[in-house]
């Protein structure tokens, strides 16, 4: 071949010519590509290094980021829309009870059967709890139905009262008694360090559910945080002891069987069924339990690939804060991997929830 390119070359110079600019040409292209990467990476890393406001350490308060991380604060306070509906669910208030009433003696004897909302996004996590019919109306300090625990997954004020008062400190509250320390809604201080801007787990429940499967969460990949922050809260729990400490059943392992032999070992149940007296467990919400089991995570994907899709301004690439169904995003989520048109990439997930949505009220 290169013997042939000589040849043209020596028969006729201008291919030899014309062969040296385009070569030069994509060589000064590329270089200014090289440019731009370097470039934008130095100018990210000057957003983080110059801040415009130091913020201190567990501190609860989000837009005490928004001058530092804009993009991201913006897209955050996007999490208050209500604006998508999917086949089976969105970002606005449901009332599952009145969908499934079914389920209303199926739980019965369980705070559940009061009432019970489809999660709206993490602007509304202090809002929605303090409305719920669950937690009553505690009217002083200590009363009220519900434990401290019902705050731990809404709010990163928690950690900072777990740091103020010690762990057990905390646990040693009804939920009534700590409304007005618990008043800023899952936001940047629940997944971020305040001063690196890594991303941290902050709630000592998934720390000690690593740890009761002998691993260490510290030595986790930046990957495998994208997900575990998530694991703070959108995983199967119960409340342990009298101070219902809220403890993740992992100690066996993260499968369906393996967590009821956990259940099993020490006859634990959630609630004594109102009806039939049988005891009861409540499978919480195991998001990530189930995403383990799945395709994407098996394949390295993380669940902020997928909910956090990247965003692009002024060359800045970031992370989309309005953390929500993919499926409102799909040229941003589900179509950076798979080619399919966005039309059916929908329908392939309608069909996998219609099915499993078939099998679950077949049950």
């Amino acid at each position: 071949m290169f013997k042939r390119i000589a040849e043209a070359i020596r028969k006729r110079p201008i291919i030899g010519w014309a062969i040296f600019f385009v070569t030069l040409v994509g060589v000064f292209l590329l270089g200014l590509l090289a440019a731009s990467i370097t470039e934008r990476r130095a100018e990210i890393a000057t957003i983080v290094a110059n801040r415009i406001d130091e913020i201190e350490p567990m501190d609860p308060r989000s837009e005490n980021y928004k001058n530092n991380f804009r993009r991201e604060y913006d897209t955050w306070r996007k999490t208050q829309e209500m604006d998508f509906r999917s086949k089976h669910n969105g970002n606005q208030v449901t009332d599952v009870l009145a969908e499934r009433p079914e389920m209303v003696i199926l739980w019965a004897g369980y705070a559940f059967a009061k009432d019970y909302n489809a999660p709206r996004g993490h602007m509304y996590a202090i809002i929605d709890n303090r409305n719920s019919l669950r937690t009553g109306t505690p009217t002083k300090e200590g009363d009220g139905p519900q434990p401290a625990a019902c705050w731990v997954c809404k709010s990163p004020d928690v950690p900072r009262v777990m740091h103020e008062q010690g762990i057990e400190g905390f646990y040693s509250h009804k939920w009534g008694d700590l409304g007005t320390e618990i008043v800023n809604p899952v936001g940047c201080a629940t997944c971020h360090d305040s001063e690196t801007m890594n991303l941290n787990i902050s709630q000592p429940a998934l720390i000690e559910a690593y740890q009761a499967m002998g691993k260490d969460i510290e030595k986790a990949t930046p990957q495998e945080m994208r997900s575990l922050v998530c694991a703070q809260c959108h995983v199967e729990y119960y409340f342990a002891g009298d101070q219902k400490v809220v403890t993740f059943p992992w100690k066996e392992g993260m499968s369906v069987e393996e967590i009821e032999a956990y259940y099993d070992a020490f006859e634990f149940t959630d609630w004594v069924h109102g009806l039939s007296k049988a005891p009861m467990l409540k499978a919480q919400h195991p998001d990530y339990e189930v995403f383990l089991l799945g395709t994407h995570s098996q394949r390295g994907v993380s669940c902020a690939d997928c909910h956090m899709p990247y965003n692009s301004e002024g060359g800045i690439k970031y992370s989309d804060h309005q953390i929500m169904s993919p499926l409102k995003k799909v040229d941003k989520t589900c179509q950076v991997c798979h080619r399919d048109s966005e039309e059916k990439l929908i329908n392939y997930v309608y069909e996998i929830q219609d099915k499993a949505n078939e099998i679950r009220n077949r049950v």
